[in-house]
């Protein structure tokens, strides 16, 4: 006689094998009637009781429920996952629209995921195997790391719910790991003073222009001497042809960081003082970039940042800037992660229009900016901020 079926939450489990809530335990049941124990690790109990119904239950009578599970499941959720996992990959691609850096580290994530879940069907994946993935791939990792990994999970298993694939999706039971705020040293004034008057000139410049836009290392490395309009994944400047109220132009910044949201075009008056950064900044290296410097002679290859010979790498402005502050001792009694960074000038630089009484949101490029001007140039809106100058001399 076929047996009866199967309540819903155990169907995707071996014949036999069910979940007992009381005890917390799965329990099975052998061909003599007897019901075992077999512990609360779901992937160790569906192995054994997979193992045992192929050896003592040959025989076991055909049903609608195990052809359908033969076949893949209705919806292939008895397919391992892995066998799913690009499609619900590109879905997530679209939808979500990652940046190349962040594209990159799910590509490799989603190498580990066809590896690790290569034999696990869709149906069957618990948070005990969450917890597997994090542990055979990234068990010495950060916090914040960890954190990735598992919101990874988290977005592919969401896909899968929404294509039947999963009943649930176990990495959002996962905890995430606490994350403990930074503890790098801020930047004064004081610091910056001595930094910029050791610093290289192309390092002058790009400290000057991060103070005065507020603006982080890869938006500076990019700021062009001219352009003819803005537009997107562009910075520079647009120049007036006669000055408007002590305003030589407009340089425009796409933060790409923030890229599609609308906060992250802004659109900086050009005053006395970034004008004179410009100006200074010109000199016999013909270089459409603002910040630049000659390349050394069988110098690496150029990084993907940067779209001439003459530009300046992010990275290698990070480094450089690094370099001169241990030089000259800023910080040096600071565990060197602690230490300031280049990123640091921009939270000074906000600290500084604040002391003068303006909000630095929208100058940064943060979407919860308040009191912006928005006006709209070649169907993108761009956030005017006021113009405001920082003083450097004591």
């Amino acid at each position: 006689m076929a047996a009866r079926p199967r309540r819903r939450e155990y169907r995707h489990l071996p014949d036999y094998l069910y979940f007992d809530k009381d005890k917390g335990a799965y329990r099975f049941t052998l061909i003599t009637g007897k019901k075992k124990d077999l512990g609360s690790d779901r992937a160790v109990a569906i192995a054994i009781a997979r193992e045992y119904n192929a050896i003592m239950r040959t025989s076991t009578p055909i049903s609608i429920t195990s052809l359908i599970k033969e076949s893949g499941g209705a919806h292939g959720e008895s397919e391992a996952f892995a066998h799913h996992a690009q499609a619900l990959f590109e879905r997530a691609v679209i939808d979500e629209k990652p940046a190349a850096s962040t594209l990159a580290d799910w590509q490799n994530d989603l190498v580990r995921v066809k590896e690790y879940f290569c034999e696990i069907p869709a149906s069957d994946i618990e948070l005990e195997h969450v917890n597997g993935f994090i542990q055979q791939y990234h068990s010495d990792a950060s916090a914040n790391v960890q954190n990735r990994k598992i919101s990874f999970l988290s977005k592919l298993f969401s896909y899968a719910m929404d294509e039947s694939l999963m009943m649930d999706n176990p990495a959002t039971r996962k905890k995430m790991r606490r994350v403990d705020s930074k503890k790098r040293r801020r930047l004064s004034l004081d610091d910056f003073r001595r930094m910029h008057d050791a610093a290289a000139p192309w390092l002058r410049t790009a400290m000057d222009l991060a103070l005065q836009t507020t603006q982080a290392r890869l938006e500076v490395s990019r700021i062009k001497y001219s352009i003819r309009e803005p537009k997107e994944g562009v910075c520079g400047c647009v120049w007036y042809d006669i000055p408007l109220n002590g305003i030589f132009g407009m340089l425009y910044i796409h933060r790409q960081k923030v890229k599609d949201k609308e906060a992250s075009h802004v659109a900086i008056p050009i005053g006395e003082a970034l004008k004179t950064i410009i100006d200074d900044s010109r000199d016999n290296i013909a270089s459409p970039y603002v910040v630049h410097r000659l390349p050394k002679k069988n110098s690496n290859p150029i990084s993907k940042e940067v779209y001439h010979p003459t530009q300046i790498a992010p990275d290698y402005l990070s480094r450089s800037f690094s370099s001169l502050r241990d030089k000259i001792g800023v910080a040096s009694t600071y565990p060197l992660l602690e230490r300031p960074t280049f990123h640091e000038i921009r939270a000074l630089a906000a600290h500084l229009f604040k002391m003068q009484g303006l909000d630095p949101q929208a100058r940064m490029a943060h979407s919860d900016a308040k009191s912006t001007k928005v006006y709209t140039q070649n169907h993108v809106d761009w956030v005017e901020v006021p113009h405001a100058e920082i003083r450097i001399k004591g």
